[in-house]
């Protein structure tokens, strides 16, 4: 039968027949998003480290005119901290303090600067927030980058960048998220299961009844040869 013309109510139809496989394959494929997820990507954790932007503007300027420069100061400042310079100062004190990647490595100024983002926002704070798996070590290489990007603001600007909050431990992992994995499995699943039905019907050239002989020809179904069994032979066979 041509089945280009399926209806939507054989969709439901076959979707509905099927519901179970269907539901069967959203179950496994969500069990194996989040198994994956657990435990095969590594747990991301984030700490922030929060500074104030000082000018070395005149003291006997108003107020209003050191606000304003410790504004744009932020900018700069923020620039400075994640510059490979104060990357790689920091590189050399945790290499001094023997502190290493999680795979055993040393933490370069590209790992460094990898983990590191900053932002401001039109005041004189700025913060600098650091992403990595090493849990262990993620506060004190957070509060390193902070000291050693300070030092070296006042070094080359003059002015001053004040830690106002330092890192803390990270808590729980913010990435990756394993519940949207896992309801993202269970769609793909049910949606992937669906579809190969869907397509089977659609596909079907098989005559299943009068009715489906009626749509391919569009005439009216006349007679029908029955299934006929032959009862001597099961009566023989009981025997």
């Amino acid at each position: 039968m041509n089945k280009s013309q399926l209806s939507l109510m054989d969709i439901v139809h076959t979707l509905l027949s099927h519901i179970l496989v269907i539901l069967l394959a959203g179950a496994v494929v969500g069990a194996a998003a989040w198994a994956y997820t657990t435990y095969k990507i590594p747990k991301m954790y984030r700490v922030t480290v929060t500074f104030y932007a000082l000018s070395n503007i005149n003291q006997e300027e108003s107020a209003t005119a050191n606000i304003a420069q410790n504004r744009q100061l932020a900018s700069t400042y923020s620039y400075v901290l994640r510059s490979n310079l104060v990357m790689k100062e920091a590189a050399d004190r945790l290499d001094e303090m023997k502190i290493r990647t999680p795979t055993g490595g040393l933490y370069s100024y590209g790992i460094l600067k990898g983990m590191t983002s900053v932002s401001t926002t039109n005041t004189e704070i700025f913060t600098a927030t650091f992403a990595s798996s090493d849990r262990e070590n993620l506060q004190l290489i957070a509060n390193t980058i902070a000291e050693a990007g300070a030092a070296k603001i006042q070094e080359i600007v003059g002015g001053e960048a004040k830690i106002i909050d330092e890192a803390e431990r990270p808590g729980a992992p913010y990435s990756p998220d394993v519940k949207a994995n896992t309801i993202t499995g269970i769609a793909i699943g049910v949606l992937i299961a669906a579809a190969i039905f869907v397509i089977r019907a659609l596909t079907d050239t098989t005559i299943w009844s009068e009715e489906d002989l009626s749509k391919q020809y569009n005439v009216p179904v006349l007679g029908s040869v029955p299934q006929l069994f032959n009862t001597e032979k099961q009566t023989v066979a009981k025997e």
